[in-house]
């Protein structure tokens, strides 16, 4: 047991001080996540190892990033090319149910709403905002750019000055893709499922090229907390 917990502490020791490797790794991790997901959708129980696997991303996702393994910008590099993949796998609105299988495991573990009243309102609020924006948005691909930028910077921009799961808490992809789904499946309008497909080729790009210009270029209002 001591043995584990000296490779933790080297391990976190290399994520906190040797960047290009750390990056390197998480990279490397995210493949092969998004080579099980890819494998596991051309099984016949696709749905059950969908959910274990997603479940296992989630709860070593929340430990590794208690003990400060993880960011949450790491995070969203193991989900986020997953999850653009079965976006775009599902092309009938019926099969956005492995989707749901995918993302609600890794919601129901980082969503720390348990941590104070506060946050619960202020999570409420922001997130509010955020779908309110959408639905203004959804129609326009520029404008769903935009917002996605827009999001893409906040989850990067927290997650480099907040304490881990303050992301997820203000800024949560997963939430926010449920909900955007929900409304797509009540209006029946198409908008939404394009503006997921360009949310989520954004927060690609902004969760492996983003953690680098978030080293590089120190904010110039950092948030306190």
């Amino acid at each position: 047991m001591e043995f584990v917990f000296e490779l933790l502490e080297d391990l976190i020791f290399v994520y906190e001080e040797i960047f290009w490797l750390k990056e390197c790794l998480i990279t490397a991790k995210s493949l092969v996540v998004f080579a099980l997901v890819w494998f596991i959708m051309k099984l016949d129980h696709k749905e059950e190892l969908l959910l274990y696997l997603a479940t296992i991303i989630g709860v070593s996702c929340i430990f590794l990033g208690d003990i400060g393994y993880l960011s949450d910008n790491d995070v969203l590099k193991l989900i986020a090319p997953a999850t653009l993949f079965l976006l775009a796998y599902n092309k009938k609105q019926s099969n956005d149910f492995v989707l749901f299988i995918f993302l609600v495991p890794y919601f129901a573990t980082s969503y720390e709403f348990y941590r104070s009243y506060t946050y619960v309102l202020e999570s409420l609020a922001s997130h509010l905002l955020i779908i309110s924006i959408i639905c203004i948005a959804k129609d326009n691909v520029y404008s769903s750019l935009v917002v996605s930028v827009i999001i893409g910077i906040l989850i990067n921009y927290i997650g480099y000055n907040s304490p881990p799961g303050t992301n997820d808490i203000l800024v949560n992809p997963a939430l926010i893709t449920l909900i955007v789904k929900g409304l797509e499946f009540y209006t029946k309008n198409s908008g939404y499922k394009d503006f997921l497909k360009a949310f989520w080729t954004t927060l690609v790009c902004f969760a492996f090229f983003g953690s680098w210009i978030f080293h590089h270029i120190k904010p110039a209002m950092p948030i306190a907390w």
